[in-house]
């Protein structure tokens, strides 16, 4: 993810989210909410999977949620 691609496969990119304890909320059509324990204040990662692929845009917008520069990033 952090190698910024234009698109990833839905299998692949869910795997992340739930690596930093994150947890399949719910879903929408198809959007897929993802949450980090109930009652707190994190905002939701919504995963928009059209045809099984999520865009490049939404990747960014994921590690950027998620920390995983400041995490994996090289130092």
């Amino acid at each position: 993810m952090l190698a910024r691609p234009k698109e990833m496969v839905y299998k692949d990119i869910k795997k992340v989210p739930e690596h930093e304890g994150w947890t399949l909320d719910r879903t929408r059509g198809s959007h897929l909410i993802y949450i980090k324990g109930y009652g707190t204040e994190t905002l939701p990662i919504t995963l928009p999977i059209h045809k099984g692929i999520v865009k490049g845009h939404y990747i960014k917008e994921i590690a950027k949620v998620l920390e995983l520069e400041e995490k994996y990033g090289e130092k």
